[in-house]
């Protein structure tokens, strides 16, 4: 028997349940289109789709910040184990992260549960993990 790590995918659809039943405002950011068609590609590109942009974006509103401040968070997901961070998607985080905002914040989380306990402590409660 294997312990695999759970496909990347399986891992944000967790984390994207997870925020929707604790009323969280989130998107995800379609970087890469799987499509054989160049044409969408070029269309993609040209209406600004970049490579390496984090996969989630996170809203924590004021009133359901433990700080009382909004906060934006950019959330790179990678499996729990062989996820690897290229040097573009490394690149997006040092811009968000050099914004000089403490309200803007980009980070890699390794796993659901790594992407739910982040997400989880800027929160005034921290719900439990149904999942």
């Amino acid at each position: 028997m294997t312990n695999a790590s759970p496909l990347e995918t399986v891992e944000q659809i967790t984390v994207v349940q997870w925020c929707e039943l604790n009323g969280l405002k989130l998107t995800a950011i379609p970087n890469s289109t799987y499509t054989k068609s160049w044409n969408q590609k070029r269309k993609n590109h040209a209406e600004g789709v970049r490579a390496g942009f984090p996969d989630l974006i996170v809203l924590v509103a004021p009133r359901q910040s433990k700080d009382k401040q909004g906060h934006m968070l950019c959330v790179e997901m990678k499996r729990q184990k062989g996820g690897v961070v290229s040097e573009v998607q490394k690149e997006w985080h040092k811009a968000l992260n050099g914004l000089s905002s403490p309200h803007i914040e980009a980070v890699v989380a390794r796993g659901a549960q790594e992407a739910i306990e982040y997400i989880g402590s800027f929160l005034k409660s921290t719900p439990s993990n149904p999942f």
